[in-house]
């Protein structure tokens, strides 16, 4: 069988689709990619805030853990993108903080299973109730 020497070469995306201003393989230029990342940094920044807002204050933390938690989201997410960028797909995805645990953690918070006023007596008693779980499950 002979190859079809009749067929079209195939064309770049940008001359398919005219109205596509950048490609994969075409980045847009460094003032409008600078641009782009500090929107979405924005809006990364705005997720993180609303997160912490609502989950610090019910675990008993203040403004000051409020900033050490958003610090660490930040720095997280920082990291996650630089190995996204040069390992993962390799395109510049934000990964920042997600809703998804947002409601399964105030639901943990608000249980108060795990309020201990005194964290010593917890670190004390936890491994003797799990003595006598693991004792009592196995029929002695």
């Amino acid at each position: 069988m002979a190859a079809k020497s009749d067929e079209p070469a195939p064309h770049p995306p940008k001359d398919q689709l005219p109205n596509v201003s950048y490609c994969i393989t075409s980045p847009p230029p460094w003032p409008e990619a600078i641009l782009f990342g500090f929107q979405h940094y924005l809006v990364m920044l705005g997720t993180a805030v609303i997160i912490t807002t609502a989950l610090v204050p019910q675990m008993g933390g203040g403004n000051e853990e409020k900033a050490k938690v958003i610090q660490t989201i930040l720095f997280v997410a920082g990291l996650n993108t630089l190995l996204q960028s040069y390992f993962g797909s390799r395109l510049p995805a934000v990964i920042g903080a997600s809703y998804t645990f947002v409601a399964p953690t105030i639901s943990i918070i608000l249980s108060g299973r795990w309020i201990e006023p005194d964290p010593v007596s917890l670190t004390n008693r936890v491994p003797k109730i799990l003595m006598h779980k693991i004792h009592s499950s196995s029929g002695n």
